[in-house]
């Protein structure tokens, strides 16, 4: 929230390591390039609610339906925000409005099952086997006189990992839950009075969605046995919902509310997505940076009307997205991009906090006194603190794995994180050492473009590497933004 509130433009963690990591020039904003091009995808929703229609419709997934519904969600959603940007937005506030309906209603639910005495044979919806998985029935508890809650809570812990390794893990998806906290900052530009309404609103909706997130996992284990858990996969919702509501109601009804949940975040994340693909492109750090200008090609002059317009930023999220639905095998892949992109988060956030401590505890950066939210000096070493410790525990390798049926290896998921950062330092290379060198003839330079915050002397970078014709385009892009009273989307 410090660095939000303090540059509150379009672009998330991106123009904050830029702010920080002055030199050397760019690379750390191409290693988040590299992390946002290769991991900013929707991919592990997509899966989820692909399984879910395929639950509903009590067709046994496979390798390919699970996948061509999950295409087909991700295209409805991109054409939507391209050609609807309005109906877009719409339907990400309903459906952020009906996510948190939703939670309510698993947390209520959660409370009729133990009222109920879900898992006992005094129940009035008994469990009864379906094949859910391909891999086998769901395994009937014979004990008939204590309920799912009653055997949960009564040993919480027992069969828990020990495993350093499997305990980063499990944080690593919990924090993928809480991810979407940032999307807020990847789009301040287009948020009506970014720095009020971040600082009212980040902190109320964190601990509503803290509290509901706490209350539905309680729900949860109140209802859902321990067997359930262990073999249900993504696919856990539908057994709680069938455990309090019966088959017919809780298998084929209310599964709905798990695709309406998915089909929200998809959403979201492709609108923010989007707009970070812009910003990387327009700048000049993607690849073919020119295909992000394709407005001033057609002749677009309304520079509200370029910044809005990401069609380009959405087609890169689109083909991204694809490829991750198509080429993985089936089913596996899941747990494996949720477990690389939280890494990929963690290390990125241990950069930003750090160098937060250092913009605060240097008084030539003059950090202090902005007009944003000054985030307190032990709350930013404690998140630090804390993402490091995510950053090393993974490399532990565990005594045992748990689940049996893993494909990838234990450090398979660090390890494959870093080599993607490691891609925007290769990319760095090219860009900033190779590349002049190779076009020198065609009259190539090293271009430092600068933007100006409207409320300070201090500038940041934009990348170039493009001819003197180029320079001019972006600084004519620069005077038209300006020229149209567009000063609150160019801070620093």
């Amino acid at each position: 929230m410090d660095l939000g509130t303090a540059m509150p433009r379009s672009g998330g963690e991106r123009i904050y390591l830029e702010r920080i990591f002055k030199k050397p020039y760019m690379p750390a904003t191409c290693m988040f390039m590299s992390y946002v091009v290769l991991l900013g995808f929707s991919t592990p929703n997509c899966i989820v609610l692909g399984e879910y229609v395929m639950y509903i419709l009590g067709i046994e997934a496979n390798r390919w339906n699970v996948r061509l519904v999950a295409v087909g969600v991700i295209s409805v959603i991109c054409f939507i925000h391209a050609q609807c940007q309005k109906t877009g937005l719409r339907i990400i506030n309903i459906l952020g409005v009906g996510k948190m309906v939703i939670l309510v209603v698993i947390i209520l639910s959660g409370i009729a099952g133990v009222y109920m005495g879900v898992g006992s044979s005094s129940s009035p919806l008994p469990v009864t086997p379906r094949r859910l998985r391909p891999d086998g029935y769901l395994p009937f508890d014979q004990e008939r006189y204590f309920t799912t809650a009653q055997k949960n809570f009564s040993n919480l812990f027992a069969g828990s990992s020990t495993q350093p390794h499997d305990y980063a893990t499990a944080l690593l998806k919990v924090l993928y839950c809480y991810r979407g906290y940032s999307t807020a900052n990847q789009v301040l530009g287009q948020v009506r009075n970014p720095i009020q309404t971040l600082k009212r609103t980040a902190p109320i909706a964190l601990f509503l969605v803290s509290t509901a997130y706490i209350c539905a996992n309680i729900a949860y284990f109140a209802v859902v046995s321990r067997e359930e858990f262990s073999s249900s996969g993504a696919l856990i919702a539908g057994h709680f919902f069938r455990n309090v509501f019966g088959q017919r109601v809780g298998e084929n009804i209310l599964p709905l509310l798990i695709i309406i949940s998915a089909f929200g975040n998809i959403a979201a994340t492709s609108f923010a997505q989007a707009r970070v693909n812009m910003e990387l492109g327009r700048d000049g750090i993607l690849p073919i940076a020119n295909f992000f200008k394709i407005q001033r090609a057609r002749g677009r002059a309304d520079a509200q009307a370029e910044d809005q317009n990401a069609t380009p930023g959405l087609f890169l999220h689109w083909l991204i997205s694809v490829l991750f639905i198509m080429l993985p095998p089936p089913g596996e892949i899941y747990n494996f991009l949720v477990d690389i992109g939280g890494y990929t988060v963690s290390a990125i956030s241990v950069a930003i906090s750090l160098g937060l401590l250092y913009l605060q505890m240097t008084p030539s950066e003059n950090w202090k006194g902005h007009h944003g939210c000054e985030a307190k000096r032990i709350y930013t070493i404690i998140f630090a603190a804390s993402n490091i410790l995510l950053l090393v525990l993974p490399w532990i390798k565990p005594s045992e794995v748990l689940g049996g049926g893993e494909r990838f290896q234990w450090y398979a998921y660090p390890s494959t994180s870093l080599a993607i950062l490691g891609l925007g330092v290769v990319y760095w290379v090219w860009w900033a050492k190779i590349r002049p060198i190779v076009f020198s003839e065609e009259g190539m330079e090293l271009l430092k473009v600068q933007q100006r915050r409207y409320d300070s002397p201090e500038l940041i970078p934009m990348m170039g590497s493009e001819s003197g014709e180029e320079e001019d385009l972006i600084n004519e892009r620069l005077r038209m933004r300006l020229s149209a009273g567009s000063l609150q989307n160019l801070y620093m």
